[in-house]
């Protein structure tokens, strides 16, 4: 048991190494497959399910809260009144949400706007983390912030949109139900 103690804090050191040796590869391969999935997320639409709906927002919630790291409390307030700002602001948007149906599922497309923007702005806090190693980046965080407060929000308009989709896909079934009724006669 004693052999293996001394051997792991080397292993770690090996680790960061390597990873600070080959950063830049590691950085365009993340890139590549976080925007590359984001742009065809965003493009192609997402399937919608409950789950899906709320647990993509608050991983966005995650990743944002980690670029909090460093922040002082006052940096953090800002942040919160930003993010807030994003929640409250997040309304007008419902008319760039929509609904369609791919092989009898349901998708939806938010905005492609909210989300790339989002997506810029964390690919360059990590890039200054990684490049520069600038933790404490309020700028950015505030943006992230406010993103993030209108994809949550957006979330929201989601779920009442589905309602409403629901609700006129459920009147137009039952007007074309009604039509055929009245066409027997």
């Amino acid at each position: 048991m004693a052999a293996i103690s001394p051997s792991i804090p080397s292993l770690e050191a090996l680790f960061y190494s390597f990873l600070f040796t080959y950063k830049i590869e590691f950085f365009a391969a993340f890139v590549t497959v976080f925007v590359g999935r984001r742009l065809f997320r965003v493009t192609s639409g997402g399937k919608y399910t409950k789950g899906g709906l709320f647990f993509s927002p608050l991983m966005y919630l995650g990743f944002t809260a980690v670029t909090y790291i460093d922040l002082d409390l006052v940096s953090l307030l800002i942040c919160t009144v930003f993010f807030a700002i994003g929640i409250g602001l997040s309304g007008p948007l419902r008319g760039q949400l929509k609904f369609f149906e791919k092989e009898g599922q349901l998708y939806y497309k938010r905005s492609i706007w909210i989300t790339m923007g989002w997506t810029v702005a964390y690919v360059l806090r990590l890039y200054l983390l990684i490049f520069f190693d600038i933790t404490a980046g309020l700028i950015l965080s505030v943006i992230l912030s406010y993103l993030t407060g209108l994809i949550i929000g957006e979330a929201f308009q989601i779920a009442v949109q589905k309602r409403i989709f629901d609700f006129n896909k459920k009147r137009l079934v039952n007007k074309k139900e009604a039509k055929d009724e009245l066409d027997v006669f």
